[in-house]
C-alpha cells in the first residue's frame, strides 16, 4: 500500500469522535479519551477479516480507547487484546451508546449476498449520527448486487468529505461519481508483519526447510463443485511441477470454515488434505487462526503462492512474492490487475500452469542471496 494510501486511512481515523469527546469532556467537567467503536466482520475464524482489524487498530491514534463489534467477542480479545461486545442486542446498542465515533471497517462486505444484519448497517449508522457520533466507512468493498436502498444510506452516510474510503475502482464505481470515494486497496496490504524470525519458527514446527523453495497454496471452496474440483487439478499440476523442480508445497488455511453456507467439510484444511492424497505425500497445512501479522509474514518467507482466497493473495503482493490467482470474482480479478500478478481462469490448461512454476521458481529463487549459503 503507498504512501498516499495510508495518508488517506490515518486522516480519516486522526479525528474520528475527537468533537464529540470534547464536548464530554465539557460536560462532564474532566477529558477523557475518545471512544473509537470498530464494526466488520471480526471473530469469523478468518485471517483475513482480522488483518483489517489489525491494520485498523495499527493506525488509530494511540490515544483512543477502542471497542469492536464482533460475532465472536472473546475470540476478538484473544487475538487482538482489545475489548469486543457481541453484534447483536443490548450490548451492541450500548456500544452505540458509548462511542464518540464509528468505523466500518473494510472486505467485501456490500454486495450480493450480504447478511440482513450488514444490509441493515448503513441505517445503524447513519442513525447514529443523529446522536452526535461521527462515522467513517474505511476501505470497504462495495460490489455490483448491493442494494439501491443500501447505497443510498451508504452515499447519505457519507456525503461529509473524507467520511468513506473503498478498496479498489469496482468499488469506487458502485458508489458513483458524487460520493468521490478515494481508492486506497485491502487494509491488509499495509499491515505490519511479524519479524521473520517468527515466520522461519512457525516454518519450521511444520517441518519446511527453508533451504528448499516454497509453493504456498491457499484454496477456496465455492458453490460448484465442478468448478472446485478443476481449480485442486490445478493446484495438483503446479505442486507437482513444482516438487519436480526441487521445491516443497504447504497450505495456507485462510478460514475456519468454508464460505457460502458449506460448513466445515470443505473447509480450507480439507482442501489442503486433499491435495496431499493427490500427490501422494503430506502437505503441511499453515493455520488457520494465525495471527494476522504472523501469516503475512509466513507468506514472505514463501517464494511463490497460488490461492483462491484473496488475503492469500493480498499478503503476497504486498510481500513482493510472486503470486497466482483465480480470476472467478470481481474483487480478486480487480486485485491481480492493479498488482500486475499473473491470473488464470477457473479451468486452466496444464502447460500454462507448468509454465508459469518455470518462469516463477528459478527467478524467485535466484533472487533470494540470503539462501544462497543454505
Amino acid at each position: 500500500m503507498n504512501d498516499s494510501s495510508t495518508a488517506v486511512i490515518r486522516e480519516q481515523l486522526a479525528e474520528l469522535g475527537r468533537r464529540h469527546a470534547a464536548e464530554a469532556s465539557v460536560d462532564a467537567a474532566r477529558p477523557r479519551a475518545t471512544r473509537v467503536l470498530i464494526i466488520g466482520n471480526f471473530g469469523n475464524g478468518n485471517t483475513g477479516d482480522e488483518a483489517m482489524l489489525a491494520r485498523t487498530l495499527q493506525e488509530l491514534p494511540p490515544d483512543s480507547e477502542v471497542k469492536v463489534v464482533s460475532r465472536n467477542p472473546r475470540m476478538v480479545e484473544a487475538l487482538h487484546g482489545v475489548p469486543a461486545v457481541a453484534m447483536e442486542g443490548i450490548s451492541f446498542t450500548k456500544a452505540l451508546k458509548w462511542c464518540d465515533g464509528i468505523a466500518v471497517v473494510g472486505g467485501g462486505m456490500f454486495g450480493t449476498g450480504a447478511s440482513p444484519l450488514v444490509r441493515a448497517l448503513p441505517a445503524i449508522v447513519w442513525a447514529a449520527t443523529a446522536r452526535g457520533r461521527d462515522i467513517t466507512y474505511l476501505a470497504v468493498g462495495v460490489y455490483p448486487g448491493t442494494t439501491e436502498r443500501t447505497l443510498d444510506l451508504l452515499r447519505r452516510s457519507v456525503r461529509k468529505p473524507g467520511r468513506i474510503s473503498v478498496r479498489d475502482e469496482v468499488s469506487a464505481k458502485t458508489l458513483g461519481t458524487s460520493v468521490r470515494a478515494p481508492v486506497v486497496g485491502d487494509l491488509a496490504m499495509g499491515l505490519d508483519p511479524a519479524a521473520p524470525a517468527e515466520a522461519e519458527h512457525a516454518l519450521a514446527a511444520a517441518g519446511l526447510d527453508p533451504a528448499v523453495p516454497l509453493l504456498i497454496v491457499a484454496p477456496k471452496a465455492l458453490p460448484n463443485p465442478i468448478l472446485v474440483e478443476s481449480l485442486q487439478d490445478a493446484a495438483e499440476t503446479l505442486a507437482r511441477r513444482w516438487i519436480e523442480r526441487g521445491g516443497a508445497v504447504a497450505g495456507l488455511a485462510i478460514s475456519t470454515h468454508a464460505d457460502y453456507g458449506l460448513g466445515l467439510s470443505r473447509r480450507d484444511e480439507v482442501l489442503i488434505n486433499e491435495l496431499g492424497h493427490r500427490l501422494g505425500r503430506h502437505v503441511p497445512v499453515l493455520g488457520p487462526q494465525l495471527p494476522p501479522a504472523l501469516a503475512k509474514a509466513i507468506v514472505g518467507e514463501a517464494d511463490a503462492l497460488f490461492g483462491l482466497r484473496l488475503h492469500a493473495l493480498v499478503f503476497a503482493a504486498s510481500m513482493g512474492v510472486p503470486c497466482l490467482g483465480v480470476g472467478w470474482e470481481e474483487r480478486t480479478i480487480a486485485f491481480l490487475a492493479e498488482h500486475e500478478q499473473s491470473a488464470i481462469t477457473t479451468r486452466p490448461p496444464a502447460d500454462e500452469l507448468v509454465a508459469w512454476v518455470d518462469r516463477t521458481l528459478p527467478a524467485r529463487w535466484s533472487s533470494r542471496p540470503r539462501l544462497l549459503s543454505s
